[in-house]
């Protein structure tokens, strides 16, 4: 019995994309120069939480399908669609799924906080981050300490987890790669469960603000 496929869908737009696909890229470069060339180092750790304040402020006025209020669910649904995904036919989402929702929330707090310590820390020779000055000694001390443990054990620990679902989603037959480098998903259309209207055009005014605030702001905080 064949099940009729939506026609591909356009789901996450090409500022996300270029979000999503940033962030392995910079903290790579983030980690290399760390110690090395710390100029580098501060450099990308501008451009790492500019773009993660563009993503958070996106995430309200983007696309539709960025919206978080699209794929941040009650607990309750996430638990039902855990129940679900154990079925042989779970139910397919076109942008993140319940758990998946989660899973943003958690890595980007979890890049916020490597960011966040960052602002405070310290090389203990020439380089400090812009809030150094803002705190005492012994709180830049553990800021300094949180920024590089959570690197190691935190950060990289939820990178992992997050590589491992999408493997496992591939193993049941849904490829969540695919959709983030092209920016449209096929789905059997008895299964989807959060078809959206996109728009159809992409909304250039919003990003250029959006764009402006995320990084005048950062901009802004480094020169402090």
């Amino acid at each position: 019995m064949s099940t009729e496929t939506l026609p591909p869908v356009r789901v996450w737009d090409w500022s996300v994309r270029l979000f999503h696909w940033s962030m392995p890229v910079l903290l790579a470069l983030l980690w290399y120069y760390a110690g090395e060339d710390m100029d580098k180092h501060m450099l990308f750790a501008q451009l790492l939480l500019g773009l993660l304040l563009y993503r958070v402020i996106w995430g309200f006025v983007g696309t539709p399908y960025a919206r978080f209020n699209h794929f941040l669910y009650h607990p309750r649904h996430v638990l039902a669609y855990v129940r679900a995904s154990l079925r042989p036919q779970k139910p397919v989402y076109l942008s993140h799924n319940p758990l998946g929702g989660v899973m943003v929330l958690v890595l980007l707090g979890g890049l916020l906080l490597q960011g966040g310590t960052g602002l405070f820390a310290t090389d203990d020779i020439f380089y400090t981050g812009p809030l150094y000055d803002y705190v005492t000694g012994d709180t830049a001390e553990q800021m300094t300490r949180w920024h590089k443990r959570w690197f190691y054990w935190g950060l990289l620990a939820l990178v992992g987890l997050h590589v491992l679902a999408v493997l496992l989603y591939r193993l049941r037959g849904e490829n969540l790669v695919g959709p983030m480098i092209t920016g449209r998903k096929q789905a059997p259309a008895d299964r989807v469960a959060d078809h959206l209207r996109h728009e159809a055009r992409f909304p250039w005014v919003r990003f250029v603000l959006t764009a402006g605030v995320a990084w005048g702001a950062v901009t802004a905080l480094f020169q402090l």
